[in-house]
């Protein structure tokens, strides 16, 4: 596997003066990258004055800044860095453009300044544990592996210090794909296509083209792994013919190249090779989506150039992350489910799906016009009730009311009680809001926090 990333060539002729717009994360860790060598660094927020100094002042970092929009003052600057909550198509970043000023994504960046391999996964939903599995399949057969990007540590605060033998295993979103520029990495996945995003695109197509940025910069000397079950991606990959290899993974035979699954085995034909990855029996993740997602890991560690023995470990020792269909607690024989993560329709339907039935679900938030129509005939029948909350619970009620019984609240708090309170025992409460948080909350991170310390309030000393 040849890296094509052109650090030499990035890190010998830095920029005079960079901007960089947003002081969250990725942009604090951009800043640093550039202020530790010396670069001038000017940092753009919309935040209030008194928050953006409270943020410069907590990371330490000392730069010329301004709070309160983006002013003209980014153009003067060899390069604009861009954080991927903020539009690319704002009226600043097309004077940018105009004037010959490149625009970023902190991926790039985080790809222009690293000698290491670059695995990257995009999709609608399962980023996060297909891209945390990958990393578990690499370190278990011995190589060097971080698991970055859009799952929350930065690429650019770890990229630059890995060596050539070294994987950057990088979940990308499709804001950080909007500016991307010699973007490259050896193998790419896309997971899925599903209907998200609608309150930053104007149509599914505009979503999709940005997922697809991930193969941009590929050639046949890489590859691309897609999921043979999403028809566009199929299209796709007629579409773009020989440009790129396509090895493909799901739930059955498919395709010249292939990871999939096969009498309880994950299995696959790559390479002039066929060959079993790992029983589903050991694997500690559970349901169908989950399965999906290892077979995806499967291939991309494979395609890397990992024996397949090799990472079977990594495969059966990963238990899961964090506010993914994450155990909480059981209380009076209710379980408690956190899948905070879970900001499409299709992710709430995955999570109602991993039980026989006897789900009371808590739903809802920032609206991204996500199509829950779709996921009625999934849910129906298992959801015994449906609590809502946030901007979209108005929308989500008309679409799923004839699904089961509906409550909206104005507070997460109200939410909880009311479920636990008609949750019976064998029954379970999930937390799978299907919409971003930012309504409501900081993060999805920060959602399902609040949502296990409302559960662990339930009942006190009762939970460990």
């Amino acid at each position: 596997m040849k890296n094509t990333n052109c650090t030499d060539d990035f890190l010998n002729a830095l920029p005079g003066r960079v901007s960089v717009l947003g002081a969250a994360r990725s942009g604090i860790a951009a800043a640093r990258f550039f202020t530790d060598r010396g670069v001038p660094v000017f940092i753009s927020d919309v935040c209030g004055e008194k928050k953006l100094a409270e943020i410069l002042n907590r990371e330490n970092i000392t730069v010329q800044s301004e709070a309160n929009g983006h002013s003209d003052q980014i153009l003067e600057s060899d390069l604009i860095i861009l954080s991927p909550g903020i539009r690319s198509d704002i009226e600043i970043l097309k004077k940018a453009r105009n004037n010959g000023v490149p625009v970023w994504s902190e991926i790039e960046l985080g790809y222009r300044a690293s000698r290491a391999k670059f695995l990257a996964v995009t999709g609608s939903t399962g980023k996060s544990t297909t891209v945390s599995l990958l990393a578990e399949a690499l370190l278990s057969a011995g190589k060097q592996a971080v698991a970055a990007g859009n799952i929350g540590l930065p690429l650019i605060s770890v990229s630059p210090g890995l060596s050539e033998q070294a994987y950057v295993v990088a979940e990308v979103s499709s804001f950080q794909l909007e500016t991307i520029d010699r973007f490259r990495p050896a193998v790419s996945a896309v997971l899925n296509l599903m209907k998200n995003h609608l309150d930053r695109y104007e149509n599914e197509n505009e979503y999709y083209e940005a997922k697809k940025n991930i193969a941009a910069n590929q050639t046949p000397d890489d590859i691309l792994v897609l999921n043979m079950h999403e028809f566009r991606l199929r299209e796709w990959a007629e579409q773009i013919g020989g440009r790129v290899r396509v090895v493909w993974f799901g739930a059955e035979n498919y395709g010249e190249e292939c990871f999939y699954i096969s009498g309880g085995d994950v299995v696959y034909r790559f390479n002039g090779s066929e060959g079993k990855i790992v029983a589903l029996k050991e694997i500690k993740l559970k349901g169908e989506h989950n399965y999906l997602n290892v077979c995806a890991a499967a291939a991309i560690a494979v395609a890397s150039g990992v024996s397949a023995t090799d990472i079977a470990k990594g495969l059966c020792s990963f238990a899961g992350l964090s506010h993914r269909l994450e155990f909480v607690a059981e209380i009076d024989g209710v379980g408690f489910y956190n899948d905070s993560k879970a900001t499409t329709a299709e992710s709430v339907a995955c999570a109602v799906g991993a039980f026989d039935g006897g789900v009371h679900l808590i739903a809802g938030g920032r609206d991204k016009g996500c199509d829950f129509q779709k996921i009625k005939s999934n849910i129906a029948g298992k959801v015994k009730n449906i609590a809502l909350i946030g901007e979209a619970s108005e929308r989500i009620e008309t679409v799923l009311k004839d699904v089961a019984p509906i409550k909206k609240f104005s507070s997460l708090t109200e939410a909880v009680e009311f479920s636990a309170a008609n949750a019976k025992r064998g029954e379970q409460v999930v937390f799978s809001p299907g919409c971003s948080s930012f309504d409501m909350f900081n993060s999805f991170e920060h959602r399902g926090e609040i949502f296990k310390e409302l559960v662990k309030a339930l009942c006190g000393e009762k939970i460990a």
